[in-house]
């Protein structure tokens, strides 16, 4: 029986080749305690990169998904996303093609920073002892990214079926 678990995410860096300064890791300060998160900046586009460490005992079909834990400092309006990932075995290329999942219209929480999960299924599953590469890509110039603020980005997840 198959036991699913979730595997943070090491989101190590904003795309800076192209798109520099649209996102970066910030921190806010809440209420009751200052929140670290990767922010990025609205009405552009923007991207960030991570790596995740897949399971040596990961199942055959793995059922993956990312996972994208997101907040807003607002109440209404669209957030547009897209996640890609590439497979690296020991031994491979790390210069490799990225697999993009469809982009999401995310409507925003009626109630300022409350967390949203946004679900990716990967069309590329994952293999054992891999090194998963992740972009996460805010879209933030498209016709239908409409909120008036920053995308907020608290914590994402491999979540695999072992």
């Amino acid at each position: 029986m198959a036991t699913t678990v979730n595997i943070p995410i090491d989101f190590r860096n904003p795309r800076v080749s192209s798109l520099a300064g649209n996102s970066w890791f910030s921190v806010l300060a809440l209420t009751n305690w200052d929140a670290g998160h990767w922010e990025f900046l609205k009405d552009v586009d923007g991207k960030i990169y991570g790596v995740v460490p897949v399971p040596k005992n990961v199942n055959a079909t793995p059922n993956a998904k990312i996972i994208l834990q997101m907040a807003w400092n607002t109440t209404s309006g669209i957030s547009r996303l897209s996640v890609k990932s590439v497979n690296v075995a020991n031994g491979a290329t790390l210069n490799a093609s990225f697999t993009a999942e469809a982009s999401q219209d995310i409507t925003v929480p009626g109630t300022a920073y409350f967390r949203e999960d946004v679900t990716f299924t990967l069309t590329n599953a994952p293999a054992a002892d891999d090194l998963l590469l992740v972009e996460v890509f805010h879209e933030g110039a498209h016709a239908n990214d409409s909120v008036a603020v920053n995308t907020l980005l608290f914590e994402a997840f491999l979540q695999v079926d072992i």
